[in-house]
């Protein structure tokens, strides 16, 4: 009886601490969404600092560098997007022109072929298109000027990254300080662990996303769809929410096909390019490039979408990847929560667990045998 109460006990913490947990983090959506990605970015940029600052390069300009660099990418990336849907709306008219026929001719072909009325389902059909179109333009301008509500936290984002990497082994430093000394060897660790899974991780998704934006933007101009490079973009960047981003991704020029497509084989052709794209993200791309890294259970992955696309939004299924690897790493450490380990990681089949031993291995003696190297000459 008593063990009984003793895990009633506990498991009503438990979930006392995921309610007050889930309550903090959508109250403070505002301020934890960019400090959250101030957290990541810096994380990515952190090699790129100590690589300048070992070169001879002071500290605080070697950040600014990164930054600048950084901001000048997304600028260019921005400038890119205002353009393209610039002239994506300037064409709204024949588009939605377009959009109609298609639609006209797709509902005489079911009346004809099935014998099925269509007259109402044609008419709200129709309506749809020619709304969806006639208003595009202010849904577009709203967004933007959405997006302008939001350049403050764009640009406080670079101060955020800017004092985290500046003091990035301060921070360090003040946990190892609050830690006992017991706990100090393997909470410097967890810390080393977290960040180095981080680094790959993030760097590996990038290289994923920019390498499908070619792939994309370069299938769809083949395929005939028009604003290829657009959609092609478009589409990759949904490619840092595993499993479904591609398909995120991919909806927006598939519907753009069937609305304005010449033939009903343009948007077939698109879908068939998507799925060979998921197959070539999901079983070459991610697992050679970021796969290794992570490894999360699948299930528990595709879990954790969906409670970070409830709590913060497209926000939250971005950032909820590296936060689950980090408390895999972190439950890992302590034997309490080892079961809880267990759960958050993937199962592993023997041939690929040999490939991942293996090149780690070698990393490891390529380290010890450059540190013997090192002793001897000194």
């Amino acid at each position: 009886m008593e063990r009984n109460y003793s895990f009633l006990k506990k498991a009503t913490y438990f979930l006392a601490f995921i309610i007050a947990f889930t309550f903090i983090v959508i109250v403070a959506k505002n301020f934890l969404v960019p400090v959250s990605f101030g957290l990541l970015i810096g994380s990515l940029l952190f090699p790129a600092c100590r690589f300048m600052c070992r070169k001879g390069i002071p500290k605080g300009l070697s950040i600014f560098i990164t930054i600048l660099l950084m901001m000048t990418f997304i600028a260019g990336i921005s400038i890119f997007f205002a353009g393209e849907i610039s002239k994506l709306t300037g064409d709204f008219p024949a588009l939605r022109t377009k959009a109609l026929d298609n639609v006209n001719q797709i509902s005489t072909l079911i009346e004809d072929n099935f014998g099925i009325e269509t007259a109402q389902q044609k008419n709200w059909i129709k309506d749809q298109v020619s709304n969806l179109f006639t208003s595009g333009n202010q849904l577009l301008n709203e967004l933007l000027n959405a997006t302008a509500g939001t350049f403050f936290k764009i640009f406080i984002m670079p101060v955020f990254v800017f004092y985290l990497l500046y003091y990035h082994d301060r921070f360090n430093f003040f946990v190892m300080r609050i830690v006992p000394d017991t706990e100090k060897i393997r909470t410097n660790k967890i810390l080393q662990e977290v960040s180095f899974v981080s680094q790959r991780y993030l760097g590996g998704a990038f290289a994923v996303v920019m390498i499908l934006s070619v792939l994309n933007s370069l299938g769809l101009y083949i395929i005939g769809l028009q604003y290829a490079i657009l959609f092609g973009v478009i589409s990759a960047f949904f490619n840092f929410i595993p499993y479904f981003g591609t398909w995120i991704g991919a909806f927006f020029p598939i519907m753009f096909a069937m609305l304005t497509g010449d033939t009903p084989n343009l948007a077939l052709w698109v879908v068939a390019f998507f799925a060979f794209i998921q197959f070539l993200e999901n079983n070459i791309l991610t697992p050679n490039i970021t796969g290794g890294y992570v490894r999360l259970n699948p299930f528990i992955t595709i879990l954790g979408l969906i409670a970070g696309g409830m709590v913060w939004g497209v926000a939250g299924m971005l950032l909820i990847i590296p936060f689950l690897a980090s408390l895999k790493i972190v439950f890992e450490n302590f034997e309490s929560t080892s079961a809880l380990s267990f759960l958050l990681a993937r199962p592993e089949n023997e041939p690929y667990q040999k490939r991942v031993d293996k090149i780690s291995n070698f990393f490891k003696g390529k380290k010890k045998k450059n540190n013997n190297h090192q002793n001897h000459s000194n």
